[in-house]
């Protein structure tokens, strides 16, 4: 071990090298991971009280802008965190950073970005020094990290400049700042594969980073159900046809589930291309969590629409993000280890959700005209269809497989 046991209190971060990968998820990564459910709740509040294509545009630039700084978080955790109270500490101010945020994220949908930016902005400073910090104890990983800081810091001058600027054009440093945020996984990868190559390691996503995000879907997929029942709660009335709908949207947000998981639960990434298939999977969650916040507070304004016809824009915004969603969980079971049990489930349910993905955006283009009610009972059957046929799939597989064990059973003396 590169840490010395008079550094537990206030010691530097643990070494690559140490880096663990199967481990158990502390109990510290998972309250962390709470205060994000506050600053999603914010953006789906938002996205369901002005439920239009510019307020999507905007809440889907602030979630991406959220779901870096949790995907740093996170990732430092995992590579470098270790149970010593600098980590709390900082694992503290990043909440405290995250619930600021939170805090300011009314205010930048109503034209002043100003106390977003200056939010956005501490937590911008604590993930650079996360990564800065790091070479700063381990100069071999100084080669390593130096694209994360010189980018990140180029997006906290982006960011500085926003808080003087009109809401327009601070939404377009904010895109900047999100780009250079987004950029050193990108432009480092070929660098970092050589480098850990000739130290004779390989890069790849761990089992307790799989399962990292597998518990922030649980987050981001709560807000369908919140949805659902802050839409019947807050309707005119209850009447049974709104019941029927707030059944729907339960049922949808469960088929959703059975989806992701079934599909890429206990597995981990493949390990033929290392750095590259941990990267897709990173990119491959960022548009499906967006599009589940999108359907959570899509399930909000249905519900409260229930007993009468949701507008064409509304329809068409909820189709399209449950199309993303099935799409992207197509694209993780390409980059997903597979057992032969697994495979019997996923590889026909992939192949259909590729047309249920088509199917969904044609429901708003066919059927504009559908009362809540019927909208979301046949958004359900579309849904279910593919879960039903990987149940079949993995039944036969179940009842093919013991069968030759009882044939050759009975053919013993």
């Amino acid at each position: 071990m590169h840490n010395k046991p008079s550094n537990l209190w206030w010691g530097p971060p643990t070494h690559f090298d140490d880096r663990r990968y199967e481990r158990k998820i502390s109990w510290l990564e998972l309250f962390y991971d709470l205060v994000y459910a506050a600053a999603i709740g914010q953006l789906t509040h938002q996205l369901a009280t002005h439920p239009s294509w510019p307020v999507a545009c905007r809440a889907l630039l602030l979630f991406c802008l959220v779901f870096w700084s949790w995907i740093n978080g996170s990732q430092y955790y995992d590579l470098h965190g270790n149970d010593s109270i600098r980590t709390r500490l900082l694992t503290f101010w990043q909440m405290l950073a995250v619930a600021a945020v939170a805090i300011t994220i009314p205010d930048a949908f109503a034209g002043h970005p100003a106390p977003f930016a200056l939010a956005f902005l501490c937590l911008q400073s604590l993930i650079t020094y996360l990564w800065w910090s790091v070479g700063l104890y381990d100069p071999s990983h100084r080669t390593l990290n130096l694209p994360y800081t010189v980018c990140f810091s180029l997006a906290f001058g982006l960011l500085t400049w926003s808080i003087f600027t009109p809401a327009a054009t601070a939404s377009g440093l904010w895109v900047g700042a999100l780009l250079l945020n987004l950029a050193p996984p990108l432009v480092g990868a070929r660098r970092l594969v050589r480098i850990l190559a000739g130290r004779g390691q390989v890069f790849t996503a761990s089992a307790a980073i799989v399962e990292r995000f597998g518990l922030f879907t649980i987050i981001v997929l709560a807000e369908s159900i919140l949805g659902a029942v802050t839409g019947l709660a807050g309707g005119p009335h209850q009447s049974p046809a709104a019941w029927g709908a707030f059944t729907l949207a339960i049922l949808i947000a469960f088929l959703l589930w059975c989806l992701y998981f079934d599909m890429t639960s206990e597995q981990e990434t493949k390990t033929g291309y290392g750095y590259l298939q941990g990267l897709i999977f990173l990119l491959l969650h960022l548009p499906l969590l967006a599009a589940l916040s999108v359907v959570g507070a899509c399930l909000k304004d249905l519900l409260a629409l229930a007993e009468t016809m949701p507008p064409p824009n509304l329809q068409w915004m909820f189709c399209a993000a449950l199309a993303v969603i099935v799409w992207m969980i197509v694209g993780l079971t390409r980059i997903m280890q597979e057992e032969e049990e697994d495979r019997a489930y996923i590889r026909p349910v992939a192949r259909l959700l590729l047309g249920t993905g088509a199917a969904l955006l044609l429901v708003p283009a066919l059927a504009p005209h559908l009362p809540t009610l019927a909208f979301l009972g046949l958004v359900a059957g579309l849904l279910l269809v593919p879960v039903l046929l990987g149940v079949r799939s993995w039944v036969r597989y179940k009842f093919l497989a013991g069968r030759p064990a009882e044939h050759a059973a009975g053919r013993q003396p």
